[in-house]
């Protein structure tokens, strides 16, 4: 059962409720006493039931090792100062507070944000609910930019695992304790599985990353992201140009032996011409200090290129050594 100590008011307008409740009684500064009843007198951890909707990801960058997201956060938790009335009688359901009125809200944040932003067009994106048996509801529309450690071996055939990290800054798990909504605790925007212009987002999973420090435990929630890069650009952009170079440089076999200048040419050009598309697409990588699938790949496209123009040398110095030797024993007839 939870123990909730309901303000005696008597008041039916959202003006005198919230008047009433954050008046000189209430504290913002102090946490509300948490509702789990096996600690002493009731003062465990503040429960936060978080869910968030993922409305767009966007700006997957492979150099900076970073991605953006823009989604709507939810926070829920009970603090039974802000109760305001019974379940069935005459007060409203919930008031709407704005984001200047002062309640206690966990101060939670992105270990793993780089940058983030609140939208405040055309009013701050921000919703504040107070419910009449004390439980809060904050949703904050918000775009971030958060880290995300990729792992290239099999570029561009890879698949990546991007986090969204969130935790308590200061409250340890003695304080504050994050768990996800029991349904649905993340929620995708219709059709955002297939809006990634490089990548699939082929899954979505919740799971727990407490994590112990110096200064105490910390409760922490994790949102794991599945994506898949898309093969087909790279197939039409990388696979079939350096393919079909390989193959122009094979034409070389077929030429007359004494056409020199058109067989050093055709070797020449393709061996440049892959020289500079394997540079473009290194470009757009971080130097990494092991193999990519990649790379496997422009240095068999090379070694066959590279192999025709020696193919080209050896013949040439053969057919040269031939005409050497038949001059000599035509000297020698005579």
């Amino acid at each position: 059962m939870i123990h909730i100590v309901l303000n005696e008011i008597k008041a039916t307008t959202d003006t005198d409720i919230i008047n009433k409740l954050l008046g000189k009684g209430y504290d913002w500064r102090v946490r509300p006493p948490g509702t789990n009843l096996s600690v002493t007198g009731g003062h465990g951890p503040v429960v936060v039931v978080v869910n968030m909707l993922i409305r767009s990801i966007s700006k997957i960058d492979d150099v900076n090792m970073e991605y953006s997201v823009q989604l709507t956060f939810r926070e829920s938790w009970v603090d039974g100062r802000l109760a305001f009335g019974y379940p069935r009688d005459n007060t409203p359901d919930f008031v709407i507070l704005t984001a200047g009125q002062q309640i206690w809200m966990p101060d939670s944040f992105f270990q793993n944000e780089k940058h983030a932003q609140r939208h405040m067009i055309d009013k701050p994106n921000i919703l504040i609910r107070v419910h009449k048996d004390g439980t809060i509801l904050y949703s904050v529309r918000i775009s971030l930019v958060l880290s995300c450690p990729m792992h290239l071996q099999y570029y561009p055939m890879d698949i990546q695992t991007c986090l969204i990290d969130l935790a308590s800054y200061a409250y340890t798990t003695d304080d504050i304790e994050y768990v996800w909504k029991s349904k649905d605790p993340v929620q995708l925007k219709e059709g955002l599985h297939s809006s990634l212009p490089s990548f699939q987002l082929s899954n979505v999973t919740t799971t727990f990353c407490t994590s112990k420090t110096n200064t105490g435990t910390y409760s922490c929630l994790r949102t794991v992201l599945e994506l898949k890069r898309q093969f087909s650009y790279y197939l039409l952009q990388l696979y079939v140009p350096s393919s079909m170079l390989v193959i122009v440089s094979w034409v070389s076999f077929w030429l007359d032996r004494t056409a020199i200048p058109a067989r050093v040419t055709l070797g020449v050009t393709t061996l440049l011409t892959m020289t500079t598309q394997a540079s473009g697409i290194n470009a757009k990588l971080p130097p990494v200090s092991y193999t990519k699938a990649i790379d496997v790949w422009i240095g068999a496209c090379l070694t066959f290129i590279f192999g025709a123009l020696l193919e080209f040398a050896w013949v040439t110095y053969m057919s040269s050594q031939n005409y050497t030797k038949s001059l000599f024993s035509f000297s020698h007839f005579f």
